[in-house]
């Protein structure tokens, strides 16, 4: 059976002159290899593009997150810092900005917002915004306000935990709890050097509700030794005066206050 194919197309004489030409042939060489290196070139570039386009976009999304959370942050202090107002008084001018005419109100809200917080921009402020809503129910709700306190404390986020626990603290002593506050104020002594004058005058003043008022006395000595010119120092001296006069002249001369111009 003969074989069938297909008829060769005829060059014609200037297709095999320039097809035998040294310099097309080159020519023709060349390209096929920068196509063959080039291909992977801008695939590279397209890799590239693609990168430092989600960059551009991903950075744009957290500064807007950051500025959105930052906005909240500060929303919710306003709150928390919120006077409140007394309507009944016909001779008291209202505040400028924001003031609550009753504690609960203002107490609720503030509480909502640190939970919105630290629910919406965990990232940013979730243990800040616990640590904010734990204090604010305490003031309506102790059992949920203890609760957040607690779960701050037990985060490795260090100063908001010592400022947790600072607080669960202070409100065991309040309600009478006095082993918790003392173990509480115990354990913050030795991590949290900022907040020592505080923690001893606190500690003080526990160790006064329970009788001990030779270990009150040393605390107020400790809380007021780095400065009593500060709240804590002027109220450990104040304590100091009260309960032991004579151990005054153990503290170190007040800093001498800046001359105003």
């Amino acid at each position: 059976m003969a074989k069938t194919g297909r008829k060769k197309k005829k060059l014609s004489v200037k297709e095999m002159k320039f097809k035998h030409d040294p310099m097309i042939r080159f020519y023709e060489k060349t390209q096929d290899w920068l196509q063959e290196r080039g291909r992977p070139v801008v695939i590279a570039v397209g890799v590239i593009a693609g990168v430092i386009l989600l960059y551009v976009a991903g950075s744009y999304f957290f500064d807007y997150r950051k500025a959105k959370a930052e906005t909240a942050f500060g929303e919710a202090i306003e709150k928390f810092n919120a006077p409140i107002q007394d309507t009944t008084s016909t001779t008291t001018t209202p505040p400028a900005g924001k003031y609550y005419t009753d504690e609960q109100t203002k107490w609720r809200e503030s509480a909502e917002a640190f939970e919105r917080l630290a629910s919406d921009y965990s990232g940013y402020y979730s243990a800040i915004g616990r640590y904010y809503a734990g204090v604010c129910y305490l003031h309506f709700d102790r059992d949920k306000g203890l609760s957040l306190l607690e779960q701050v404390a037990n985060k490795n986020d260090h100063l908001t935990s010592d400022l947790a626990r600072l607080a669960l603290a202070e409100n065991y002593a309040i309600n009478g709890d006095h082993e918790k506050a003392i173990s509480l104020y115990q354990q913050l002594l030795s991590s949290s050097a900022n907040l020592k004058p505080a923690i001893q005058v606190g500690l003080g003043r526990v160790y006064e509700k329970t009788g001990d008022t030779e270990k009150a006395v040393e605390a107020y000595l400790e809380a007021a030794k780095p400065d009593r010119s500060s709240g804590a120092g002027a109220e450990a001296e104040k304590r100091l005066q009260a309960l032991a006069p004579d151990r005054l002249k153990e503290l170190p001369a007040p800093s001498p206050r800046p001359v105003e111009p």
